[in-house]
């Protein structure tokens, strides 16, 4: 989602970005027929299920998939990547890799590279993916399962970079030397990512276990999970045509999606545009970094 003073839009070269967009499809064919096979739920989210309703493929200038999965689901897919480390594709977050400083779980094609420069870890072309978990339907209790995970998912951020600040002006430059002093004292206490990604998730879990008879689900890996309720029959929507294959949508697709954009069948202005091009890229064929 775009921040104000730190917004993330780059250019590419046009064959570039068809390259990448035609591998982040490759992933997600291959990530949609695991979950086919092994009967497991989904549904593409965020920008990927925008440019499937508006453009029937990636948005132009877009240049990641994001996919959403209901707890149970996401960690029998999880499961099967770990029993299976001879497949070309493979899953990552913080506690399968020291180094991974990927704060959202990503499926990814191995021996690729799509990573920033303040990244230790160089993770490859991948998509997305946001685990739900069920959530009281309660507000008052709700909110506080939120508010607690919000606390550990900007922890976990902070173990490895500096965030984007939606602020401007002095604020902005307050807030920034805020955080890096909070990163300087996550350093100083050796709090690992890693330690901090299992224990998010753990509360994760138990808030799924705990509410798993509720009607509202959200995932906590986003910077607004109040903003991405939903009741679990949307992952019981029908395939949507996506550049030239089909993947699975949600039930009801306003209904995620306008809470966040507003009028998401409008193509922004280019100020208004948001993709993450990274300072490498590694297509994996032998030609190395097509971006130096």
């Amino acid at each position: 989602m775009p921040d104000v003073a730190d917004r993330a839009y780059r250019q590419y070269d046009p064959d570039v970005l068809r390259r990448l967009q035609a591998a982040e499809l490759e992933v997600l064919k291959a990530f949609d027929g695991i979950c086919r096979e092994l009967g497991l739920r989904y549904f593409v989210h965020y920008g990927a299920l925008i440019g499937a309703l508006r453009h029937g493929g990636p948005i132009p200038w877009d240049d990641d998939i994001d996919v959403a999965m209901p707890r149970k689901d996401f960690s029998a897919f999880v499961a099967y990547c770990d029993e299976h480390p001879e497949m070309a594709w493979g899953y990552m977050d913080p506690a399968h890799h020291p180094d991974c400083a990927n704060t959202v779980p990503i499926f990814y094609r191995k021996g690729t590279i799509f990573a920033e420069d303040d990244i230790g870890w160089q993770p490859g072309i991948s998509i997305d993916i946001f685990p739900f978990d069920h959530v009281p339907d309660d507000e008052r209790e709700r909110e506080r399962e939120i508010r607690r995970a919000d606390v550990l998912r900007r922890l976990l951020y902070l173990c490895y970079r500096d965030p984007r600040i939606p602020l401007e002006g002095w604020r902005y430059h307050a807030a920034k030397a805020l955080c890096r002093a909070a990163r300087g004292g996550i350093a100083l206490l050796r709090v690992r990512g890693a330690d901090v990604f299992r224990y998010f998730e753990s509360k994760n879990r138990q808030a799924d276990q705990r509410n798993a008879c509720s009607a509202q689900m959200t995932t906590f890996f986003d910077i607004d999970p109040r903003k991405n309720l939903l009741s679990p029959d949307q992952f019981e929507g029908p395939d949507l045509p996506f550049a030239g294959t089909t993947i699975r949508g949600p039930k009801d697709p306003d209904r995620l999606l306008r809470p966040v954009y507003g009028d998401y069948m409008r193509i922004p202005p280019e100020e208004e545009r948001v993709n993450h091009c990274p300072a490498h890229l590694d297509f994996g064929d032998g030609l190395g970094d097509v971006l130096r």
